[in-house]
């Protein structure tokens, strides 16, 4: 099993995101970085922002959510650019308890 993250170009959309538990915001976020990395787009925060169409405290909680259980890592950008958020392979994610 390859546990690294996909290229830029790639879809690293894995369905495995709807049995997380997570939040609407949070699972949206994710579908929205993998389609940017499926896409070829760097998926800086601007990018992301300009796809999401609710409140940015949201998206903020939304990524910080996905961040917590590995589902996504924050990279730093190069040359003091914008960070970049990676999808990781599901293997790799932890899991949110029931509800």
């Amino acid at each position: 099993m390859n546990d690294q993250p996909p290229a830029f170009g790639l879809s690293p959309m894995d369905t495995q995101i709807f049995n997380q538990n997570l939040s609407v915001p949070a699972t949206s976020a994710y579908i929205i970085i993998a389609a940017l990395m499926g896409e070829g787009v760097k998926p800086e925060v601007t990018a992301i922002k300009a796809r999401w169409n609710a409140a940015p405290e949201e998206l903020e909680q939304a990524l910080a959510d996905l961040r917590a259980l590995n589902i996504i890592e924050r990279h730093p950008g190069l040359d003091g650019g914008e960070p970049v958020f990676i999808v990781n392979p599901a293997s790799l994610w932890g899991h949110r308890p029931e509800l």
